[in-house]
């Protein structure tokens, strides 16, 4: 991979991701554009609770590193904070933003349709096929 002059690793012609430093204590207009439904004076949507899930995951992710920090994973902690959209929508957020995730090592894949091992096979009355054999 060719680099820019200076030493960055951004490669040649792509542009570099700029670092996004989080405050704990505030939140940044970008943050406010890009996790709009808490900042809309909804009762149960507020910049608090919007800290406080973003300040969970980012302590979750100084602790995984350099593990993918999961959806999943990060909801653990956080009960009565929203529902699980929501929730989700600020961990998408803080990913695109690469404030969580940037760099990160996907440890274990998603299970697929087949990922327990077990083959569905189905019979027609002149042959049989794996539903392998005839996606095929």
């Amino acid at each position: 991979m060719e680099t820019a002059s200076n030493g960055d690793a951004t490669p040649l012609g792509a542009q570099p991701v700029p670092k996004f430093i989080v405050d704990p204590d505030t939140v940044s207009e970008i943050e406010q554009q890009g996790c709009r439904e808490f900042f809309l004076g909804k009762a149960n949507k507020t910049p608090e609770r919007y800290m406080r899930i973003r300040n969970h995951m980012l302590a979750e992710w100084e602790a995984l590193k350099p593990e993918y920090l999961t959806k999943i994973r990060a909801r653990a902690g956080l009960k009565n904070c929203g529902d699980v959209n929501a929730i989700g929508r600020v961990h998408t957020f803080l990913e695109a933003a690469h404030i969580i995730n940037a760099g990160a090592t996907q440890t274990r894949r998603r299970p697929g349709p087949r990922s327990n091992g077990v083959r569905r096979v189905s019979y027609s009355a002149s042959e049989s096929s794996t539903d392998d054999e005839r996606l095929g």
